[in-house]
């Protein structure tokens, strides 16, 4: 019998946009989640949260439960690290990101986090999935070493026959011929994945890159490419990282990054803002229509000429408090006013 696959353009008119936080991953201009491989103490996970924050990513990251090659590399922090992730995260008003190895983990600090990730190594651990996906949280799954772009879409069925379309594709390296490093990342895979699937496309380029110098050529073309967003490794000092260490952007390096990449705190918090009035918009559009409907059921007219000439006048007094033009602000809510009738007069001949 053949099954309808929910992770395939196919099944969708519209594209996905997957919600952390104000953050949102397939409609916001390419938000960056950054922080250090690992979280190794209070005071790097705190000092890193906020170059990223004042740097302007979206989302701090970071792993606190690891597994290695080898039995005797640093395994995190693991509950403990958690909470330190989420109290660094709250000190600067970011969500954060954690990834989970086994299904305990989430159990244990699931409730801690906003985002979790699925690391490149558990991409077919199904039973990991489903659980995950029944957590209903958002979840990044990373793209296994050696796995084919069907197989990575495969994987994301997983999650979403949960019930759970919340799903973000990570692309982080594949294994290739090449010397030096252990994966090379697969530029070409962003928009054949976007071309097959509805969801998020986010590059990791720290992983595949070999050293910190190749991360942020490797991080433009994934902005180039299309990339819905990306995922930086920071560390204070990644010379001295108990992990991953050469892979790391130093803290300047990242701030240097993200300037390349055109992205500020302040232009983040004026994008914020921007969202939030056409949010405001939308609902004072919804009231004003609910009032035109109980204007049409009385047999009022559309247009009150004096509640409007009201409402400007209480415009100008609140824009001369906030230091604003009072003639602008007229101007533009007379706009505003003159789409709240337009609607209103639709709504009655649709009726």
């Amino acid at each position: 019998m053949a099954v309808e696959r929910q992770a395939t353009r196919a099944s969708r008119s519209k594209r996905t946009v997957v919600k952390v936080g104000e953050t949102r991953f397939g409609r916001d201009p390419f938000p960056v989640i950054a922080g250090p491989c690992a979280v190794e103490s209070e005071e790097q996970i705190n000092t890193v949260a906020e170059v990223v924050a004042d740097s302007g990513a979206s989302i701090l990251r970071a792993a606190t439960y690891r597994q290695g090659n080898s039995p005797y590399f640093f395994r995190g922090l693991r509950l403990e690290g958690a909470k330190l992730l989420a109290e660094a995260g709250k000190r600067v008003d970011l969500p954060v990101a954690m990834a989970i190895m086994e299904e305990r983990e989430l159990e244990e600090a699931g409730d801690l986090v906003d985002l979790l990730e699925i690391h490149h190594g558990s991409m077919q651990n199904f039973e990991l999935l489903r659980v995950a996906g029944r957590s209903q949280k958002p979840v990044m799954l990373r793209r296994g070493s050696s796995a084919t772009l069907d197989e990575f879409l495969w994987a994301v069925e997983y999650l979403m026959a949960e019930g759970n379309d919340q799903v973000i594709l990570v692309e982080r390296g594949i294994r290739t011929f090449g010397a030096g490093h252990r994966d090379t990342l697969d530029i070409t895979a962003v928009p054949q994945l976007k071309e097959a699937s509805h969801l998020p496309v986010l590059v990791d380029p720290s992983h595949a890159s070999g050293g910190a110098e190749r991360v942020p050529p490797l991080a433009l073309a994934a902005q180039g490419v299309g990339s819905d967003g990306l995922i930086v490794e920071v560390h204070p000092e990644p010379a001295k990282a108990k992990t991953e260490g050469p892979r790391q952007l130093n803290l300047g390096e990242f701030a240097e990054l993200m300037v390349q990449l055109g992205i500020s705190r302040l232009r983040s918090r004026i994008d914020l803002v921007d969202r939030e009035i056409v949010r405001l918009l939308a609902r004072r559009r919804r009231l004003s229509l609910e009032i035109g409907r109980a204007k049409a059921e009385r047999g009022w007219p559309v247009q009150s000429s004096r509640r409007e000439a009201e409402l400007l006048e209480a415009v100008r007094e609140e824009a001369i408090l906030n230091e604003l033009d009072p003639d602008q602000m007229e101007e533009l809510f007379s706009v505003v006013l003159e789409e709240s009738r337009q609607a209103q007069q639709e709504m009655r001949w649709d009726g």
